[in-house]
Formats: C-alpha cells, sequence, structure tokens
C-alpha cells in the first residue's frame, strides 16, 4: 500500500532510482505514480555494460509515455559522490518549481546508494520507497533479463529525524575552503563573513575605531561560527597563537562540505 503520493496542483512528480538488474522495480513505480521526471543513476564500474541492457528497456517503457528519463553517471562506491549527485538533482528541480515532489527508490542498487537516498531524504525532505517484487526470477533461466518480475507492493520507510548543520554553517565552511592555503587567518575569516553580512552585530558603533567594536565582532565570530563549528560539530581547527589565529577545515568538515556542495 502506498500512501505518500500527494495532490498538491501544480506539483512535478520527480523520481530518481540507481540502476542494477532490475527493470519492473525501477520502472513500474514511476509509470503507476504518473512520474513527470526520472533521473537512473549508472555506474560506471567493471559492470557497467552489463547494466546498459537493463538501463535501455527501462528507458523505452519510461519514454515511451512522455517520461522524461535522464541518466547520471556515479561512483558505486563512493557515498560522497551519490549523494552528493542527488542533492545536485534537489537543488536544480526545486528551483524550477518549489512544490516539485522527490521521490528516491531505495530497493534497487547497492548498499551505498540506499543509505546516500535514505540520508538525502532525511536532510532534504525527500520521500524514500521500497519496491517488493512480484517473484525472482531463477538463476537457471536462460532468457532472464532482470533479477525479478512485476511488483507486489510498494511502501516509504520509517524517517528518523537527522541533525544537520544550519545553512549559514555550511556558507562559513565555504568560506574557509575558498582560501588557497589550507587555513585561513582568523580576522580575515570575520572580514569574509562580514562582506557576506553573514555576522550578526546587535550593538551598532558610530566610530568604526571604537575598540569595543572590535571586540564585538570577535565575540559575535566566536558564538555564531568558531564555537559551534568547533566544538559542537568538529568541523574546523583553532590554533593557540595568541595573534592572528588560524583557522583549518578537519576531515570531518571536508566531507560535510561535498555533501552540502550544491544545498546549503
Amino acid at each position: 500500500m502506498v500512501i505518500f503520493i500527494s495532490t498538491i496542483l501544480g506539483a512535478n512528480r520527480i523520481h530518481i532510482a540507481f540502476q542494477g538488474f532490475e527493470v519492473d522495480r525501477i520502472a513500474k513505480p514511476i509509470i503507476k505514480f504518473k512520474g513527470d521526471k526520472a533521473y537512473i543513476f549508472i555506474f560506471r564500474d567493471e559492470k557497467t555494460e552489463q547494466f546498459m541492457k537493463q538501463h535501455n528497456l527501462i528507458k523505452q517503457e519510461l519514454e515511451k509515455i512522455n517520461i522524461e528519463t535522464i541518466s547520471i553517471n556515479a561512483e558505486i562506491h563512493d557515498y560522497n559522490n551519490v549523494i552528493q549527485k542527488i542533492s545536485k538533482i534537489i537543488k536544480e528541480e526545486r528551483e524550477k518549481n518549489a512544490s516539485c515532489e522527490i521521490f528516491i527508490n531505495i530497493s534497487v542498487g547497492t548498499k551505498i546508494t540506499a543509505v546516500a537516498g535514505m540520508d538525502a531524504c532525511r536532510i532534504w525532505n525527500c520521500t524514500p520507497y521500497y519496491v517488493l517484487p512480484e517473484y525472482y526470477i531463477p538463476e537457471d533461466d536462460g532468457k532472464k533479463q532482470s533479477l525479478s518480475k512485476g511488483i507486489k507492493d510498494i511502501f516509504s520507510p520509517p524517517q528518523f529525524e537527522i541533525v544537520k548543520p544550519e545553512a549559514h554553517l555550511i556558507q562559513a565552511l565555504k568560506i574557509l575552503a575558498s582560501s588557497k592555503k589550507d587555513w585561513m587567518y582568523k580576522k580575515d575569516f570575520k572580514k569574509k563573513l562580514q562582506e557576506k553580512k553573514l555576522l550578526k552585530i546587535i550593538k551598532t558603533y558610530n566610530d568604526p575605531r571604537d575598540p569595543k567594536k572590535k571586540s564585538a565582532e570577535y565575540m559575535a565570530l566566536n558564538q555564531q561560527y568558531i564555537i559551534p563549528l568547533r566544538d559542537r560539530w568538529k568541523y574546523i581547527d583553532e590554533s593557540s597563537d595568541k595573534r592572528n589565529k588560524k583557522i583549518t577545515i578537519t576531515k570531518m568538515g571536508y566531507e560535510i562540505l561535498e555533501i552540502f556542495k550544491y544545498l546549503d
């Protein structure tokens, strides 16, 4: 039983699926729920040529009823690569139509694509679904073109809340990553945040030379960015220099930047 398809007026239905040795479990749900566009991930690995037979069959099924189908190349064993490409699709589709509905088929592909698909749904408010086949095709079937046939049921797995960093913290990480060096002076970090109007100073100082103004700016920098990025999220490190402190991005910080490359 499927209960996740809404009837929002003008909402395009975008489906994302990951290619494997399956046809019906990818094509039929998209057709059943009148998808407007389908993104099918094709993996760049040693089995890509084997996947292409199934991929072409899916495209034929979808395109003969005018469902636009787009093939996406992805790295099968790279979580960041997969979720980054998903996020790019979400960003572009929501820029075209803010009310579009995005569904991710997590039943076909690999464990990595299933995890990336579920995480993307939690982070960016999309709907995952799993397709149970009507039956599996025996291994000794010489005419086998797919692992299964038909669809018995489609359901949306429960989604538990995932804590994600606030958008302004991601923007701050992107500023740090823009440095030509592996680090950025804290004073330069503050300056760039101010240029982008990302640093909030409550009190207004008429004299720009007022020493209290500079102190207030650094207090705001620490409270709004340094402390949460360093202590809560572990995305940055701060040097112990008394002057000209340096801010560096941690390994975890770079991984988050990859995930949020296209979305804040």
